[in-house]
């Protein structure tokens, strides 16, 4: 077999957030090294002091060195066909995923560790940082803290450790490091081939079809790959990778889509590792009461369940715009609405007077109400994604052809899926009237 044995060092400890900064990888077959790789790598910005006592690089060594992309087409060939091996595996592989990611080059080769081969040929030693072996086994490391100095060190570990390890061993290690490692124990992986490269809603399903995650992403595959790509070794991580037994998903086309269906779909299963929707969109409804006079009054308010609303809005600032709008259109007292500093101070109308008109303004409003449909570039050709909002509420999503009147409301229902109103996709759907994002908005 062919090993490619890697060390890395790094701008930090989190791939998502550092660089790596140099690589150093010796490849092995039959216990010796064949071709060793070095490079030093430009990390786009300065490096912290920290690492630069640790390792001796500094800036100025940086400064010619290339990109990873300059050296990945290189890298790609080394790796191909061979086991990656580094000490602390997960570390160094999260490491360069996320780097031939970043490039839309996928990583995905088998894995081993020589941390736990280590802990197999050498049971109760004190410790299995790679220092400490080098000292207790007596290998030389010429260039601590260096990539290559430490790839090859680690080359003599992983030697003297598959001299010490039964085959059989070694090949039951292997077998739970294939290609299809990231995958969860009951996952086949027909069902991780299937998925698409596109925007959508995935589902993780147990064992009896029942879903406990629901998530969205602009491209499903990479999305639920990322999910089994973080720190294997996470109790939390394991205990949530073992139950899923199946993925399935559902395309949307357009984020905002998968976003509205995401919520319904929460709300219908509620999925045990969904945290609950506790980033709410904020929403505010303009409210009528009657004060201690007798006066009717608009207010605006944050919205609560069951609350009664003349109109709702995404922001405090519209619904006040709103309400002095139709204010000063059906002629309502602004002190009435509490917009007292618009108004000369004069004699108040009367209580019969002034009820009256905010009932037949209120009435009026209510007969004017708009629907609307918003709509975009739908799953495919010639198809439309749609959202309907019918005076005032939303009432779903739905896909239909374009030849479909977005003004002929009867034909457009027969391609809406009807969702519950929440007070998160209300919300989002009325954002898209008072700002499209690209969407077309038409009134109906």
């Amino acid at each position: 077999m062919r090993f490619a044995i890697t060390d890395i060092e790094t701008t930090g400890s989190h791939a998502s957030a550092c660089s790596i900064i140099e690589i150093g990888i010796c490849v092995v077959e039959n216990g010796v090294i064949i071709e060793e790789f070095h490079s030093l790598l430009h990390p786009a910005k300065p490096l912290p002091p920290f690492i630069k006592a640790l390792t001796g690089i500094d800036d100025e060594m940086l400064a010619a060195a290339p990109s990873f992309y300059q050296i990945a087409d290189e890298l790609e060939a080394i790796f191909q066909n061979a086991v990656f091996v580094a000490h602390n595996v997960n570390f160094d592989y999260s490491f360069i995923k996320a780097e031939f990611e970043a490039i839309e080059k996928t990583f995905t080769p088998a894995r081993l560790c020589t941390i736990k081969l280590a802990r197999k040929a050498f049971p109760g030693m004190k410790s299995y940082g790679l220092g400490n072996l080098c000292r207790d086994l007596e290998i030389i490391n010429d260039a601590p803290h260096r990539a290559l100095g430490d790839a090859r060190a680690t080359t003599i570990l992983f030697n003297q450790c598959i001299d010490r390890i039964d085959p059989t061993d070694l090949k039951k290690m292997l077998g739970r490091n294939t290609n299809e490692a990231f995958l969860p124990q009951h996952i086949d992986r027909k069902d991780y081939d299937r998925l698409p490269e596109r925007t959508g809603v995935y589902y993780f399903l147990d064992q009896s079809g029942k879903p406990i995650y629901i998530g969205k992403a602009k491209n499903i595959k990479k999305r639920v790959r990322q999910h089994f790509g973080g720190d294997l070794e996470s109790s939390k991580l394991q205990g949530f990778i073992k139950e899923i037994h199946h993925i399935d998903f559902r395309e949307t086309g357009q984020e905002l889509i998968a976003l509205l269906w995401e919520d319904a779909e929460i709300r219908k299963h509620w999925p045990k590792y969904n945290r609950a929707q506790k980033n709410r969109v904020a929403k505010y409804d303009v409210i009528s009461y009657s004060d201690q006079r007798g006066y009717l009054r608009w207010a605006v308010h944050k919205s609560i369940k069951g609350q009664q609303a003349l109109k709702s809005f995404t922001s405090s600032i519209s619904a006040r715009s709103w309400m002095i709008e139709q204010a000063e259109k059906y002629a309502i007292d602004l002190r009435l609405i509490g917009m007292d500093a618009l108004i000369e101070k004069n004699d108040m109308p009367s209580v019969e007077s002034h009820n009256h008109a905010m009932l037949e303004a209120m009435e009026k409003i209510k007969e004017e109400e708009k629907s609307y449909v918003i709509h975009h570039m739908g799953k495919a050709k010639g198809e439309r994604a749609f959202i309907l909002i019918e005076k005032g509420t939303f009432k779903g999503i739905g896909f239909s052809p374009y030849e479909v009147q977005i003004s002929n409301l009867e034909h457009l229902s027969d391609f809406l899926e009807p969702l519950p109103v929440t007070e998160i996709n209300q919300s989002i759907a009325l954002s898209y009237i008072e700002n499209p994002r690209g969407w077309q908005v038409e009134a109906i």
